[in-house]
């Protein structure tokens, strides 16, 4: 199943394109709506090709520019069914961070965000764990995979493929997010993700790395770049 990675800023979005349509997994930060249409056109995806955008998780960069995408091709915005109304709180565009500069991060963040223009997530259809995209064009599965949001949803293909959103980041070392909302539940999903023996991880941010590597993630304060979100 062709699939092609779109940087937009410092997140990674996905067209994933099947026999039937193409999704599209993350739509980015604000503003990017122009990267991900003008890479659509260059893989040849016209506007109604696109029969959904799925967003990993509720967190700005990730979610942004999807009404603008969605404008362009029409296709609906899905999101895990929790996920709409966890990002109606501003504190959880940034959890509770694993490093003290992350932290740091965090509670600047917290203090200025009230004045920090600010977007909801808006889905059009509410996904369940386990939903099957193979109605939107493509031999996929969504499941939930909590930790670094409580509605984190990784895309796995039939061709042993994973798009996890933020799950993972892959910078320096396939490594744990910065920002948890719950380390208990990251490492629940951490399990499940092991289980299926992927061919390949595709991160939100940094580069795709072999499923064998999943057997050694490396802490959050391996990362190189601590922004990250």
């Amino acid at each position: 199943m062709p699939l092609y990675r779109v940087v937009v800023g410092e997140t990674n979005c996905y067209l994933l394109q099947g026999d039937g349509g193409t999704v599209l997994v993350d739509a980015g930060p604000r503003g990017g709506s122009a990267r991900i249409i003008a890479a659509a056109k260059t893989a040849g995806v016209r506007p109604e090709d696109v029969r959904l955008i799925l967003v990993t998780h509720g967190h700005l960069d990730h979610y942004g520019a999807a009404s603008q995408v969605k404008a362009w091709c029409g296709a609906p915005v899905a999101a895990y069914r929790t996920e709409p109304a966890f990002s109606q709180d501003k504190r959880n565009a940034l959890p509770p961070a694993q490093t003290l500069r992350g932290s740091t991060v965090r509670w600047l963040y917290l203090l200025f965000s009230p004045l920090l223009p600010f977007v909801p997530l808006e889905a059009d259809l509410l996904l369940d764990d386990g939903a099957d995209l193979s109605p939107y064009g493509v031999k996929a599965r969504a499941i939930l995979v909590p930790g670094h949001s409580p509605g984190s949803l990784a895309v796995v293909t039939a061709g042993g493929e994973v798009l996890v959103g933020d799950f993972l980041v892959n910078y320096a070392v396939p490594s744990q997010p910065i920002y948890l909302s719950d380390q208990e539940a990251w490492q629940q999903s951490y399990e499940r993700l092991q289980a299926l023996k992927p061919r390949t991880v595709y991160v939100g941010h940094g580069e795709p790395f072999p499923g064998s590597k999943l057997d050694h993630i490396y802490p959050a304060r391996c990362q190189m770049r601590w922004w990250v979100r």
